[in-house]
């Protein structure tokens, strides 16, 4: 495989990754978050509230294969850490690369009430109002 083909790969799967868990995730969970013009940092607004953005380092090893048979047929591939064995009659070229990576991402989380929250539930205990 050539490393242009590797890249586009490598760059292709690790997006459609981040595109389809925008899509799935539905527990609160934010996938690499936009900022609003002109800010970055550590948190974002998100509704009312101040959410934590992590960030989700990658290190992985990629090992590209190339194989040739005695009939002449090539075949590539890439494995996540992964080792393929080969038939006899063939000539194996494998290339171990590293990929290090980070995704951006606001966790799940829960709301934590105020001092002012719980004191305004406690009133509406005490005077009887829901």
């Amino acid at each position: 495989m050539e490393l242009k083909e590797f890249i586009k790969t490598a760059i292709a799967d690790i997006t459609g990754a981040v595109s389809e868990l925008q899509q799935e995730l539905k527990n609160g969970a934010i996938v690499n978050p936009t900022f609003p013009s002109g800010q970055q940092g550590s948190h974002l607004l998100v509704g009312d509230e101040v959410r934590a953005i992590e960030k989700l380092n990658f290190d992985i090893a990629v090992t590209a294969t190339e194989t040739t048979e005695l009939n002449g047929k090539a075949k590539a591939g890439i494995s996540v850490f992964g080792a393929k064995v080969g038939a006899e009659n063939t000539e194996k070229i494998e290339n171990l690369s590293r990929l290090t990576f980070s995704i951006p991402l606001i966790l799940p989380s829960t709301h934590v009430k105020t001092p002012s929250e719980r004191l305004h539930e406690d009133m509406k205990r005490v005077n009887g109002t829901h």
